[in-house]
């Protein structure tokens, strides 16, 4: 910087401009406000900053030298939490010194016009926050709920934009006269910070057991939770987005218990330790993966877990990795604190989302204590009320960079940015891993993950969640984008609500949502060959889709539009859904299509299925009864899952796929010498592309090599191995025919199967080294909690093409 800065707010005498700011981007509740002030006092302009529903406005003025190195450092230093979309600078006439206006102010929040401006995600406490909550000099010393600008709930406290605190849950805990002076200091750190608390004048936590209805406050109630868990109790425990069920993860019997109570028999739960060096202890991390563990928004991250690491092998049953997290608010970093524990072993903890199977997570004390009276044996719960759910995210290490799983907490409401200006709008996404968006503008603003709309109760969370977004954001949808399955819950409420308010609806093929959207985050224009790999997606031949190759566009002509160039070989489902939960039918199927007799008796031992069952779905699939055809490729994972790990039936969506992939971890994924087979191949047929009828990749040979090894006792790991590499090695060769036909050389892939973290690896390795650019998910899941944005980016790009004319 300059030696001749002037005092701060004295403007320097010279030539003078004034320039009005307006930023766009998440720039309230991060302190971004007092980070202007301090720049321009540093700088010694005049002026003000300001809150409104369009970003942060600022008018700058002084020496044209000093307010331009405002400018530049505006760009270059915001605050950890701030992101920044746009930085819009005008010319005003300068007022000066005998205008009235000699220094630089903070202007009161303004509600005008449309909100444009982002609520921050919810933050994980910051590390001054951190050393304060255990310094016990500090006014704060072990306060649960203590925070600062650059840390601590947002998204899940807020009702609405500009975010200040009367809109907040907040606003029922008037500030004592301590925190006022810093909320309204400019340069302290929790200037504006709007849930800004301390013990005096905050929320409160307290511990309710079960069994006598007793409770204990404050420091005595999270030293009475250590204890209930350390004694083998699972505590109900209030965080940010809503209640977690919590137990010892090393021990065995609670978590069994756990399970049988919450009806959650074989999916992995997420566990909490205390720092990076206990996850260290727990999983065999990666550089990439403590850095995805520690950022600000604290996801559950898919690591792989150490042997003898002491987690109880009930955790996760069948698989290599946890699901492992850092503590995110005081209250939990307080459950790990070494003075509580008085020698406990205690050090990691299940933090599972509490809720029965398939239900929203509980938020409120009382609905807490209705749903999980007969779950939980206490409670530690507290008065801060939450106004969203909010699930915690879930992301893993994909090919060296974060991908994410589920999309909540952390990273709600964050925009996700489109390639072109989309008009009001709503899509609805699917119907498992259920995720709605909103758009307006440049940004989809995805809402935290709903989950499956199985039933009223996550339907009613779904309708909460929109309204509550579109009033954040005060956006009206002019159109309704859903996916193209008749059959989907999310489908019909889409007309319905629709229908109410005289909206155009847009149905979108589910594969080509997910490649538009991979192409969306990435800006792509022009066309791509789309690899969208996923268990279930309804055809526009009304079959099962699931193994695509797409053609795929969004500008242009045929904008927005798509072409099947390729697909796997159809297969009969049989039993419908029942396939999916018992995959030794798929088994079945697939051996049958490969040439092998779904009666014989050697079949039947091979996909695990029993004589009766065996015969009943023979006759299934030779009279076309209940036996749907589908080209997933998800499906023909678990039928080799079914065959070369005897996966008869699963307890939750994909298991036996997960169970194949973690079969071969260790396995090599290149050969070990040029001329060695890897993978098992598979065949093409058909495809006139001048005509428009895509390839057929078949299977049938990949399951006469897999049988083969099976027979001659080739270790599962292996097979395992070799299963993943022909399936990556056939989409590859698609790949190929594709751009022999089209010249198009950029592969996008999407779909639930790009979380299959060595099949991602697989196929960019063998597509990058035909040639191919790749493209991969970052900002959305690749699986179906993606499908509303790639719903938005195509529905967009067709009403902006009928709008141009195009």
């Amino acid at each position: 910087m300059a030696a001749d800065r002037t005092q701060p707010g004295e403007v320097p005498r010279g030539e003078l401009r004034r320039r009005g700011v307006l930023v766009n981007g998440v720039v309230q509740g991060v302190g971004y406000r007092p980070f202007v002030y301090r720049l321009a006092l540093e700088e010694g302009l005049a002026g003000f900053v300001g809150n409104d529903t369009g970003g942060v406005t600022i008018e700058i003025e002084g020496p044209g030298e000093r307010v331009e190195a405002f400018l530049v450092r505006l760009r270059s230093e915001a605050p950890p939490l701030a992101r920044i979309d746009s930085v819009a600078v005008r010319a005003l006439t300068p007022l000066g010194v005998l205008g009235g206006e000699a220094g630089f102010r903070i202007a009161a929040s303004a509600v005008r016009g449309r909100a444009s401006t982002g609520i921050p995600a919810d933050a994980a406490t910051c590390p001054d926050c951190l050393r304060e909550l255990f310094d016990p000099a500090d006014r704060r010393y072990r306060y649960p709920f203590l925070n600062c600008t650059n840390c601590g709930p947002r998204f899940t406290i807020t009702r609405r934009i500009p975010y200040d605190r009367p809109q907040t849950s907040m606003a029922s805990f008037p500030m004592c006269a301590a925190c006022q002076r810093e909320y309204d200091d400019p340069l302290n750190r929790r200037f504006h910070a709007q849930p800004n608390a301390c013990p005096e004048c905050g929320p409160q936590v307290w511990v309710v057991q079960t069994a006598d209805h007793a409770a204990l406050f404050g420091e005595d109630a999270v030293e009475q939770t250590i204890r209930l868990l350390t004694a083998g109790r699972m505590v109900a425990i209030k965080g940010i987005g809503g209640f977690h069920l919590s137990v010892d993860a090393t021990n065995q019997a609670a978590v069994m218990r756990l399970r049988e109570r919450k009806r959650r028999y074989g999916k992995p739960l997420a566990v909490m330790v205390r720092d990076l060096d206990a996850a260290r202890a727990v999983c065999a991390l990666t550089a990439a993966e403590e850095l995805l563990l520690a950022t600000a928004a604290r996801p559950i991250v898919l690591a792989r877990r150490r042997a003898g690491c002491g987690i109880a092998d009930g955790v996760a049953p069948g698989i290599p990795w946890l699901g492992i997290f850092l503590p995110y608010a005081p209250l939990q970093h307080l459950l790990f604190a070494d003075s509580f524990f008085a020698g406990s072993s205690l050090r990691a903890l299940v933090m599972t989302s509490a809720n029965l199977s398939e239900e929203p997570i509980a938020i409120d004390n009382d609905e807490a204590l209705a749903r999980l009276g007969g779950i939980a044996d206490a409670f530690l719960m507290h008065d801060r009320e939450i106004f969203e759910r909010a699930d915690d995210s879930v992301a893993a290490v994909v090919n060296g960079a974060p991908q994410l799983v589920r999309r909540a907490r952390g990273f709600v409401p964050l925009g996700v940015a489109l390639p072109f200006d989309a008009e009001p709008m709503l899509a609805v996404g699917g119907h498992l891993k259920n995720v709605f968006a909103l758009a307006r503008g440049r940004f989809a603003y995805q809402s935290q993950h709903v989950g499956d709309l199985e039933n009223l109760t996550a339907l009613d969370f779904f309708r909460e969640s929109l309204d509550h977004l579109m009033r954040t954001f005060e956006i009206e949808p002019q159109a309704v984008a859903h996916d193209l399955h008749p059959g989907y819950l999310s489908t019909a409420w889409a007309k319905e609500w629709a229908r109410e308010r005289g909206l155009q609806t847009i149905a979108v093929q589910h594969h080509h949502a997910h490649v538009a959207g991979c192409m969306a985050e990435h800006g792509l224009t022009g066309e791509v060959i789309g690899l969208a790999l996923d268990g279930t997606g309804y055809g526009t031949d009304g079959k099962v889709w699931g193994g695509e190759v797409l053609l795929a566009r969004l500008d242009g002509a045929n904008q927005a539009g798509f072409e099947r160039f390729a697909h796997l070989e159809y297969v009969p489902m049989p039993g419908g859904e029942a396939a999916i939960k018992e995959p030794w039918r798929m088994a079945l199927a697939h051996l049958r299509a490969a040439g092998f007799d779904a009666a014989d008796a050697e079949t039947r031992t091979l996909a695990g299925a029993r004589e009766k069952e065996a015969r009943v779905v023979a006759r299934m699939m030779e009279r076309g009864v209940n036996a749907p055809l589908t080209s997933s490729l998800g499906r023909l994972f678990d039928a080799a899952a079914a065959v070369v790990l005897g996966r008869r039936a699963v307890d939750y969506e994909a298991q036996a796929a997960i169970e194949l992939e973690g079969a071969a971890l260790d396995e090599p994924c290149e050969p070990a010498a040029p001329d060695d087979a890897m993978g098992y191949r598979m065949e093409f047929a058909g495809g006139d592309w001048a005509r428009r009828e895509p390839v057929r990749i078949g299977a049938a040979r990949l399951w006469r090599e897999l049988v083969e090894d099976l027979r001659r006792g080739v270790n599962k790991a292996r097979m395992a191995a070799r299963f993943h590499s022909g399936v990556a090695e056939g989409f590859a060769r698609a790949a190929v025919l594709a751009r022999s036909a089209t010249g198009v050389d950029r592969v996008a892939l999407s779909g639930g199967c790009m979380h299959n973290r060595r099949l991602a690896r697989l196929l960019r390795m063998k597509l990058e080294s035909e040639g191919f650019e790749v493209f991969e998910h970052a900002q959305v899941s690749p699986g179906d909690g993606g499908l509303s944005y790639g719903q938005i980016a195509v529905s967009s790009a067709m009403l902006r093409e009928r709008r141009l004319g195009l």
